[in-house]
């Protein structure tokens, strides 16, 4: 079954300088806590990253779409409990607020849905919490 999620994270800084920090595919792990390891091979659409997290997680991410403030991956590589995984992770700025958001689509069972969007949502919270704290302490 197709599922949504997404997350959203207002932060206290211009739109431009959370770009800079959420933005290049290749930095993932200056924001996203628990990578231990990135390596990224390409540039541009068809660029993979290669990510280790904790007890020797590897995902590998293939960056399918990049426009003005946000850029779209797929996970090619790595043992999950869903499939068809496309992701997007874009900053927007209304009114003066900038916000960091995330949306994704997953292909899970009705076993593996709740966990799922749980994990995913989690994981992207806690990303953008640390992202945030870096923005708005400089």
């Amino acid at each position: 079954m197709m599922t949504n999620i997404s997350v959203t994270k207002p932060v206290n800084c211009s739109s431009q300088n959370a770009w800079q920090l959420i933005g290049p595919f290749e930095n993932i792990h200056l924001w996203f806590p628990g990578i231990l390891d990135n390596k990224t091979k390409g540039q541009g659409i068809g660029a993979t990253r290669q990510i280790t997290m904790a007890e020797d997680a590897v995902f590998v991410d293939e960056l399918t779409h990049l426009g003005e403030r946000e850029y779209s991956y797929k996970i090619i590589a790595g043992e999950l409990p869903f499939t068809d995984y496309l992701g997007t992770v874009s900053v927007s700025e209304e009114n003066g607020n900038t916000q960091l958001n995330y949306r994704a689509t997953i292909n899970v069972s009705d076993e593996n849905k709740a966990s799922s969007v749980e994990f995913l949502t989690a994981i992207y919270d806690s990303a953008f919490e640390n992202a945030k704290s870096q923005l708005e302490s400089n």
